[in-house]
């Protein structure tokens, strides 16, 4: 559903902010998916996607009174899903320093290759993304999944506009490595990348 910026989407916001269910449910209605899209792409696997997903729908609503219109709904709803991304990466990361200080080697694990191979091109791509560090995924699900300009991805991953831009190419010259060896995605990578 495309999201009209206008006073119907502010009065929204604002109904919203004051516990307003069916404005609350409209809300949601305009933003799940695009929250769920970033979320996916952000995060390591589809049950932590869930969880980002639905923290973050929380936090759009708990926010809602503050959106005034200066930027895209989607623009601002971004903002909130990448902090709370963030914020489960840095729990999830502190979890697994812990577990691997203190806990015992785990046992072998059955390698995904296999699975990925099987998937669709989306989902390889997204196995792949997923394997990259977090500041140079989300550059790239700004720019390329969700067809932010340069500068509105430097906003809304707080870096100067050089940085983003540097980001954006380390993790592009990263993904064109990891799909060098995937002829079903090293043709497709390389027009999309390119884009």
């Amino acid at each position: 559903m495309a999201v009209q910026e206008n006073d119907d989407v502010l009065d929204i916001c604002r109904r919203a902010a004051a516990g307003d269910a069916s404005a609350q449910a409209k809300l949601m209605e305009l933003l799940f998916d695009h929250i769920h899209t970033t979320a996916s792409y952000m995060t390591r696997n589809a049950e932590e996607a869930k969880d980002v997903a639905q923290m973050a729908c929380i936090a759009v609503l708990q926010s809602a009174g503050s959106f005034r219109g200066d930027s895209s709904l989607r623009f601002w709803a971004d903002r909130i899903v990448l902090k709370v991304a963030a914020n489960v990466y840095r729990k999830t990361t502190r979890r697994k320093r812990l577990w691997q200080a203190y806990a015992p080697p785990p046992s072998a694990r059955v390698s995904t290759d296999e699975n990925a191979e099987r998937g669709t091109v989306r989902d390889r791509l997204t196995a792949l993304l997923q394997e990259m560090k977090p500041q140079l995924r989300e550059v790239m699900v700004l720019r390329h999944i969700h067809g932010y300009s340069m500068k509105e991805t430097a906003v809304l991953c707080d870096l100067p506009l050089e940085t983003a831009r540097s980001r954006m190419k380390k993790s592009a010259e990263v993904l064109r490595q990891k799909v060098s060896t995937d002829p079903v995605l090293s043709d497709w990578i390389n027009e999309w990348i390119a884009q």
